[in-house]
């Protein structure tokens, strides 16, 4: 566990710095000053100034809570994006007269008591308290039984911070440092809603400066640890209820029938979710002389007399007004995996573009964006109706895994697969293939598990497979772990199976892995697929067999060049160090002899540039150039050679090749918007500058470091460590 203090003083110690080069805000002063009032100075290093911060914010508590107060507020600018949402009814007056504003509050209430809509509330009534903004978690996603996904809520919360995907690292140590600075130097608001384990806001109460509201169906032991003074909530004030009421019941007149309204509101015990659907049912009795003593009768003749009754007659009386079709379909798109669909993920499934319509106008959806899902007793009295919900769940995955594989074959044709290729594979959307994949990707996860689940093994292999080219261009490492998983799964079930299938899948899940630093699971993932490997090629061309060790080998080169980068981090032994360089450096030089073999155009355009990266990482350069020599790239893998090339120029002391390699990279990769390399093209330009002896190295070594700090990103260690440099060699 990364130590919050260590992360504050770490924080404190990097505005001091940046400060120095005049990236500097109001909230970056006051950090410095508190660090001069305790320790005269604030001169030394970044490193050495934060082991003195540490070791005075332990001697002194109330020193370190001022210096929290402070840090909490360096990027206030950062502010989330995420909006409350707030209706406009009147909600637990008392309680919103005097909000809570520091620490956790609980608030606790049944299904439809309103307890997110009060915490909606109460963070709207403190907001100016908190300039970092809001973010709301639905805790319900990140959760299986008793399992609890911290790493996914934390991915989700700095996502919410404005943190750019590409930037949110994939292992558990460096998320979690980066989660802690960010989050401690913001001073926000966290709504966690629908709370079950105290792990779960424990994520949040370390950060003493922000307020964490979090929602619970049921006040257990374990939360009540947690706050033992929690909001309990049974329902609305009576003047909110009437105003909810009025929300959903369209044009009926509530104040012609005062009476009959009261009792009405008392019948659904003032609960938001059964005024909801009583407003519903009301809206569709405009006209009627009077409706609200009409239905309080209509209850009395069918024995309705407590708020279930109420919210079970309502969903009766809304679904019967439905056409078969549209009762068939929500009954369908209840078990829609994930519980969000779009238009054509509905349409797909319940073979019926019209009737998500209907489902709308009745006002059994919500809406996020371009994705949907039943409201909460839309979904639940749908599940209870009779469907062909296997015809749907197939016509879903047919076709999903088909536009899955025509965004796989639309990004590159030629790549290495070895899933069972559907005939359908153009890409005919009006949409970007990649922006598609991406904007699916939940879904997919979904459904490469549940196909494995429901032994539907071919489509579990082929949505995996096709996922790995919006891994290949965006990342999104971390999820890729799990789809790999059960592609892996999958595959070990499927009789039908071949070798190569369950090599590939070994590979990319132990790839996945090392990526995320799970370095002994990744090991023993690309050990099983060599051993399989090292055989025959059964039911597999012996090319494509070929191709396949020599990617295997790239895999393995990789792993140890990952390896060596994380001990270099940590500082490590230089002998450690060049170990794992030089197996990296083997396994690559086989996969490049391979790919020689095979004249693969493909492979022979990123095998030597990845040798040559780890030569120049051992102090090699020449002999990185010869290897780039070697090679035609194209495109954005071009542009990834010219980097490698002005490393290898800079490592030689050539700095008008390097100059010339760097502009040529920088020109090419924003031509063609490539802008997960942006932080790489700008460390190489801060040492180019440095290495020119150009004093504005400093400056961009600032702002570099500046912008890592800001959103916590893993490199501002090195940025920092430069810039201190590039400082000690600008003194006289």
């Amino acid at each position: 566990m990364v130590d919050l203090l260590q992360v504050v003083v770490d924080e404190a110690a990097k505005a001091a710095a940046t400060s120095a080069v005049g990236a500097v805000s109001t909230a970056s002063r006051n950090v410095v000053s508190l660090l001069k009032e305790r320790l005269g100075t604030t001169k030394s290093g970044k490193d050495a100034l934060s082991r003195r911060a540490l070791a005075a914010a332990r001697a002194d508590k109330e020193w370190a809570d001022r210096l929290i107060e402070a840090v909490s507020v360096l990027h206030e600018e950062n502010a989330s994006t995420a909006t409350a949402g707030i209706e406009n009814f009147r909600n637990h007056l008392a309680i919103l007269a005097d909000p809570p504003r520091t620490g956790l509050k609980l608030i606790v209430g049944a299904a439809g008591s309103g307890k997110t809509e009060l915490a909606r509330q109460l963070a709207d009534r403190v907001q100016e308290d908190f300039p970092s903004g809001r973010v709301e978690v639905p805790l319900g996603r990140y959760r299986d039984g008793d399992e609890f996904d911290a790493a996914a809520v934390k991915r989700y919360v700095l996502r919410e911070f404005g943190i750019p995907h590409g930037e949110i690292p994939a292992d558990d140590e460096q998320l979690d440092r980066q989660f802690l600075a960010v989050l401690v130097t913001r001073s926000f608001v966290v709504i966690l809603d629908d709370v079950e384990l105290a792990a779960e806001p424990a994520l949040f109460t370390r950060f003493r400066t922000s307020l964490v509201l979090a929602t619970a169906s049921v006040y257990s032991r374990e939360l009540k640890t947690c706050d033992p003074a929690a909001i309990e909530l049974r329902g609305l004030d009576v003047e909110g209820a009437r105003e909810l009421l009025a929300d959903f019941c369209g044009k009926v007149r509530l104040t012609d029938e005062p009476v009959e309204t009261d009792r009405l509101v008392d019948l659904c015990d003032r609960m938001p979710l059964a005024l909801r659907e009583v407003g519903v049912t009301l809206a569709g009795r405009a006209g009627e002389a009077r409706p609200v003593a009409t239905l309080l009768d209509e209850y009395r003749d069918t024995g309705v007399v407590d708020v279930e009754g109420v919210i079970q007659d309502s969903l009766r009386r809304t679904f019967a007004r439905l056409s078969d079709a549209a009762v068939e379909a929500c009954a369908v798109l209840a078990e829609h995996p994930g519980g969000f669909f779009t238009r054509a993920t509905a349409t797909a499934m319940t073979g019926d573009a019209k009737v998500i319509d209907e489902l709308i106008a009745a006002q059994l959806t919500y809406q996020a964006g371009d994705w949907y899902s039943l409201t909460i007793l839309a979904g639940q009295y749908a599940r209870t109706l009779p469907a062909e919900r296997e015809a749907g769940f197939d016509r879903l995955l047919a076709y999903v895994r088909d536009t899955a594989v025509a965004a796989d074959f639309r990004e590159n044709p030629q790549r290495l697969r070895t899933y069972v290729v559907p005939s359908k594979r153009d890409w005919d959307l009006r949409v970007d293939h990649i922006d598609w994949l991406e904007a699916h990707r939940s879904l997919i996860g979904e459904l490469v598990k549940l196909a494995c689940l429901r032994r539907r093994y071919k489509e579990s292999l082929q949505l995996a497979g096709a996922f790995e080219a919006l891994v290949n261009k965006r990342g999104y490492w971390r999820e890729f772990v799990d789809i790999s998983d059960w592609a892996v799964k999958a595959v070990e079930a499927d009789e039908d199976a071949k070798p190569a299938q369950l090599a590939r899948a070994l590979m990319m899940r132990g790839k996945a892995r090392y990526i995320a630093r799970w370095f002994p699971a990744a090991l023993e993932d690309l050990d099983r697929a060599a051993k399989i490997l090292s055989g025959p090629a059964a039911g597999f061309a012996e090319s494509r067999w070929r191709k396949l060790r020599a990617s295997l080998a790239e895999f393995r080169g990789r792993f140890h060049e990952e390896r060596a980068d994380l001990l270099a981090h940590r500082n490590a032994g230089e002998a450690e160090i060049q170990r794992e360089l030089a197996e990296a450096e083997r396994h690559l030089r086989a996969a490049c002899a391979l790919s020689t073999e095979l004249a693969d155009g493909p492979a022979l355009a990123i095998h030597p540039r990845m040798l040559a990266n780890v030569l120049i990482k051992s102090g090699r350069p020449q002999e990185a150039i010869a290897v780039l020599g070697t090679m035609a790239a194209a495109g954005r893998n071009q542009a990834r050679v010219e980097m490698v090339y002005a490393n290898a120029y800079l490592a030689l002391g050539d700095l008008a090749g390097a100059r010339a390699r760097f502009g040529s990279a920088w020109n090419q990769l924003a031509a063609q918007r490539a802008t997960q390399y942006v932080w790489e093209l700008r460390e190489l330009q801060a040492r180019l500058m440095t290495a020119e002896g150009d004093p504005g190295a400093i400056d961009v070594w600032g702002r570099l470091a500046y912008d890592a700090t800001r959103i916590g990103h893993p490199r501002a260690d090195r940025y920092f460590s430069a810039l201190e440099s590039s400082s000690s060699d600008r003194r006289p």
